[in-house]
C-alpha cells in the first residue's frame, strides 16, 4: 500500500506550516499549494514526502489531476487572501477582497472534486461569532462584525452545500487565537516578543479580556484528527479549552522571554467594540476526535522564542514581517 496522501492549501501560514510539519511527522505524503514565489516557502521543511505545488488562489480553477495527481484522502483548505502581513487588520473590512475569498473557497471545493478527494476540511474563524459574554460553542449564534467574519461564515455555509452536492465529507473548523512560530502577522504575541528581545517593555491594554490561546501545532493536531474523525456537515470550535485573562498570558510571555521587563498594563485604550470574552467550549471536538492539547502556553512561547532568535539572525537588522 502507498503512503497516505493529503493536500494542504495555505501551507506557508502560521497554521499551515504547523499542519504540513505535523502531517509529515505522522508519515503522510503532503502536497502543499503555495503562492508562487512566496518568501515564506523557507518555513516548510526539506522533506522527501513534501511536494510543493505553486498556484495562486485565483487560479485554483485551472489546476487538477495533471498538476497535483490523485489518491488524496483529505483536502485541508487554509488559504485565505489578505490574512497575513501588516495589512491584515485593514483587510478585515475590504469587502471586495473578502467577497473574492468566498469564490476562492468554492473553487477549492471544485478542485477537491476534480482530484477525487473524499474529505474537505476548511478553516473558519472566531470572527464568525462576533462578541459574546459567555462560553462559545458550535450552536452559539453567529453575529460577525466585520467583512472577514461575514465572508468566512458565508464560505462555510456555501462550501458545505457544494460538498453535499458532490458527496464530499465537509468539516468546518472554527479556529480561535492560534499562536506559534512561522507567524506572518502583527500578532500581539510575536510583536511583544520582538520588543522584549530588544530590551523594551511593551505597553498593553488593561488586559482584562478572557482569551483562549491555541498553539499552532495543537491546532494542526486538531485539524488532522478532524480529517480522520470529523463528522460530515459539522462545525467544530478549535481552541485550547482553558481560557485565562490576557494579563496572565502576557505575564507568562514576559517570564519566558525577559523576566526583568514589567508589563505596562493600561497604557493602551481598548479598541472600539473590543472583544472582551473568548471562552470556548471544545466538548464536541473532544468527543468526536479525542483531541487533547499537547502544549501549555509557556511551552508554546518557548518554541516561538527559540524560532524568533533564529529568524532575527536570518533577517539581520530587518524586523519586518515577511
Amino acid at each position: 500500500m502507498g503512503r497516505d496522501k493529503v493536500l494542504v492549501t495555505g501551507g506557508t501560514g502560521v497554521t499551515g506550516v504547523a499542519l504540513a510539519r505535523y502531517l509529515l511527522e505522522k508519515g503522510k505524503d503532503v502536497t502543499a499549494i503555495v503562492r508562487p514565489g512566496s518568501k515564506r516557502l523557507r518555513y516548510l521543511p526539506k522533506h522527501q514526502n513534501l511536494h510543493i505545488a505553486p498556484c495562486n488562489l485565483a487560479d485554483y480553477g485551472q489546476i487538477g489531476i495533471q498538476e497535483l495527481g490523485g489518491g488524496y484522502s483529505v483536502f485541508y483548505h487554509l488559504a485565505w487572501d489578505g490574512s497575513t502581513g501588516k495589512e491584515k487588520v485593514d483587510n478585515r473590512n475590504n469587502m471586495m477582497l473578502q467577497t473574492r475569498n468566498i469564490e476562492y473557497d468554492l473553487n477549492a471545493v471544485e478542485l477537491c472534486k476534480r482530484i477525487g478527494c473524499p474529505v474537505f476540511v476548511a478553516a473558519g474563524t472566531q470572527a464568525e461569532y462576533g462578541r459574546h459574554g459567555s462560553a462559545i460553542h458550535e450552536m452559539t449564534e453567529t453575529h460577525p462584525e466585520n467583512g472577514y467574519g461575514c465572508a468566512k461564515l458565508c464560505a462555510g455555509q456555501m462550501t458545505r452545500i457544494l460538498c453535499q452536492t458532490y458527496g464530499i465529507r465537509h468539516i468546518w473548523a472554527r479556529l480561535f487565537s492560534v499562536y506559534g512560530p512561522y507567524d506572518g502577522t502583527e500578532s500581539l504575541i510575536y510583536t511583544s516578543m520582538l520588543k522584549l528581545m530588544s530590551g523594551k517593555s511593551p505597553a498593553y491594554t488593561a488586559g482584562e479580556q478572557i482569551w483562549d490561546y491555541l498553539y499552532s501545532f495543537d491546532a494542526a493536531k486538531a485539524l488532522a484528527l478532524l480529517g480522520e474523525k470529523g463528522r460530515d456537515g459539522e462545525i467544530y470550535c478549535v481552541a485550547n479549552g482553558k481560557p485565562e485573562r490576557l494579563q496572565s498570558y502576557i505575564r507568562k510571555l514576559h517570564n519566558v522571554v525577559n523576566p526583568k521587563a514589567a508589563p505596562r498594563f493600561g497604557e493602551i485604550p481598548y479598541a472600539p467594540n473590543q472583544v472582551m470574552s473568548l471562552q470556548v467550549d471544545i466538548t464536541k471536538l473532544q468527543k468526536d476526535t479525542g483531541f487533547v492539547p499537547d502544549y501549555t502556553f509557556e511551552e508554546g512561547i518557548r518554541e516561538i522564542y527559540n524560532w524568533s532568535k533564529l529568524e532575527l539572525q536570518f533577517l539581520g537588522k530587518e524586523n519586518e514581517f515577511i
